[in-house]
């Protein structure tokens, strides 16, 4: 028998507490292939441990899961609510109602959502070994091991009295165990429904309009060794299993959102009055100059799925506040961009990217609507990583590695933009390894940013 908890429940003596309490009081709702209320706490009871004779008394098959005790938990951390489940019949399905009840996949997406996996009860029997045996996994690195557990879960068919571990990322504690013995055929087909509802998504629809495609991490290659600001040309260990990038820069629709919701937000170049924009083949400050109005109060009014510009790094960082997001790393950036020259590969194709190149700067005349050039896609199916405008990062600008040439400029004052923009005339300005450094409140008809979730800031950490 699998029973399900809200990650608050404190522990396994007080989740048995109020389940038979619940059961008792919630008589309409409990419920599981017909079996009365009086059986339903029987089978709850005798699940601490499994006895083989009770699950067969199920009917348990290869066909049929064991039931999901669905419990909801109060304001007050009580149980309030339970649902019993015989079946998930798909993927989809089992992702709704277990991500539901744990707080996984909730609208905002938690940051640290509880963790499942299968342990099996010849190396974990009991809760305390069952802790022990997770306390060795944090000590590595965390998401991993949560990643790693969760695709193991499949793997693990003909253990030996198979057992459900639930561990909340932020205590790093154990919540509760369960013995399912002699449940093999069960086991196994609860533990596929497990691995496909926990499979972690390639794209996700984020509450400010973002879509965020998923990009893996790892060890990556990285810098340019034909330019000293780039190179060396090295690896370097992201840290993390994956994270995710916004498929198109922040619009200006999105950032109009952001502004209204908060109080009518001014950005750094609307408290200064001016920014700079293309004049005469070279940036010049012009008054007035902002992200809705970007050639000033005479020029004409941004489209909505424009890129967002005239945009600081503190602007930027503003609204991935708002959002629940963060800008991403310089070597984030990099990587999702691709491994090639551009971002589709290493010959320069001026039809895949919004540019300036081979003519005078600026000469596109303005940004492109985002997305607006599929064919300039990253490996990973980003979209104007090359061209259109600048995008912020989180990262100071400073020698890609120890040993790395530098330069006056890479005095840690300032913070790298990436990506090259409309107006850049060279084709150097759009290799995804190329590096411009930037003072955080500089703001240019040409830098906007995109956003990042995941990774090292957003991960459950040990």
């Amino acid at each position: 028998m699998l029973m399900v908890f809200d990650s608050r429940a404190a522990d396994v003596a007080k989740a048995h507490r109020g389940m038979v309490q619940v059961l008792k009081e919630k008589r309409a709702e409990a419920h599981f292939a017909g079996i009365n209320l009086e059986q339903a706490i029987q089978v709850y009871d005798w699940s601490v441990p499994a006895h083989a004779s009770a699950l067969r008394g199920l009917g348990l098959t290869a066909d049929k899961v064991p039931a999901l005790c669905l419990v909801s938990l109060n304001g007050r951390g009580l149980p309030e609510r339970v649902t019993w489940q015989s079946r998930y019949s798909a993927p989809d399905q089992a992702i709704k109602e277990l991500d539901l009840k744990l707080g996984i996949a909730g609208r905002d997406m938690p940051k640290t959502p509880p963790i499942v996996m299968l342990v099996g009860s010849e190396t974990a029997p009991t809760l305390v070994e069952a802790d022990a045996k997770l306390s060795i996994l944090r000590k590595g690195d965390w998401s991993q091991a949560r990643i790693d557990s969760i695709q193991k879960v499949a793997s693990l068919t003909g253990v030996p009295n198979p057992g459900l571990a639930m561990v909340d990322p932020t205590t790093k504690k154990v919540l509760w165990t369960r013995d399912l013995t002699q449940a093999d055929s069960a086991i196994q087909a609860l533990a596929v429904r497990l691995s496909m509802a926990y499979k972690i998504p390639e794209q996700l629809q984020w509450k400010d309009g973002t879509v965020l495609l998923r990009v893996p991490g790892g060890t990556v290659t990285l810098g340019n060794d034909q330019h000293n600001d780039d190179s060396p040309r090295h690896p370097f260990n992201l840290n993390e299993p994956y994270y995710y990038l916004g498929k198109t820069e922040v619009t200006v629709g999105q950032f109009r959102k952001f502004v209204q919701a908060n109080g009518n937000y001014r950005t750094d170049c609307e408290k200064t009055g001016r920014s700079h924009v293309f004049l005469d083949g070279q940036f010049r400050p012009l008054d007035g100059a902002y992200w809705e109005f970007p050639r000033g109060p005479g020029g004409a009014r941004a489209a909505d799925n424009w890129p967002v510009a005239h945009i600081s790094q503190n602007d930027a960082i503003a609204y991935c506040v708002w959002a629940g997001l963060r800008l991403p790393t310089e070597r984030e950036w990099e990587h999702a961009a691709g491994s090639k020259d551009f971002p589709w590969g290493d010959k320069w194709n001026s039809a895949n990217c919004r540019n300036s190149a081979d003519q005078s700067p600026g000469a596109a005349g303005g940004p492109a609507p985002v997305g607006s050039y599929p064919s300039g896609a990253s490996p990973f199916g980003l979209l104007d990583m090359a061209g259109n405008v600048f995008e912020w990062t989180s990262s100071l600008y400073l020698p890609y590695t120890v040993n790395a040439p530098t330069t006056s400029r890479m005095n840690g004052l300032r913070k790298v933009v990436r990506g090259g923009s409309w107006g850049d005339n060279e084709v150097k300005d759009y290799w995804v390894s190329k590096r411009t450094g930037i003072g955080a409140q500089d703001t240019t008809e040409a830098t906007g940013f995109r956003v990042c979730l995941g990774g090292p800031q957003d991960l459950p950490q040990p």
